[in-house]
C-alpha cells in the first residue's frame, strides 16, 4: 500500500492544519499577515512565522511528555514557505 504524502492539496496535513488556523484565527491571521509585510523574502518571512509560532509552542509544551513530543515532531513537519507562499496577495 502506498501512502500518500500530500494532503487536500498541501506538502502534508501538518502544513494544511497550521495554515487553517493561521487563516481562521484572527490573531494568527494577523501575525501571518505581519510575517508577510515585514520582509522581501519568503524564506526570511516563513522563518520569522515559525519562531513566533514555536515561541508558543514552548510555553504550551513545557512539560516533557509522550505528548509533547508528537506536538513537537508535527510542528517539525509544517513547511512554512508553503504557508507564507499560498497567503501572499
Amino acid at each position: 500500500m502506498s501512502e500518500s504524502t500530500t494532503y487536500n492539496g498541501w506538502s502534508n496535513r501538518e502544513t494544511w492544519v497550521a495554515n487553517l488556523w493561521l487563516t481562521n484565527d484572527q490573531e494568527y491571521y494577523l501575525l501571518l499577515k505581519e510575517a508577510i509585510s515585514m520582509f522581501n523574502s519568503a524564506l526570511v518571512s516563513a522563518e520569522w512565522l515559525k519562531e513566533q509560532i514555536r515561541d508558543q509552542l514552548d510555553d504550551e509544551s513545557a512539560i516533557a511528555s509522550m505528548w509533547s513530543d508528537l506536538l513537537s515532531t508535527a510542528f517539525y513537519r509544517i513547511n512554512w514557505q508553503e504557508i507564507i507562499a499560498s497567503n501572499l496577495d
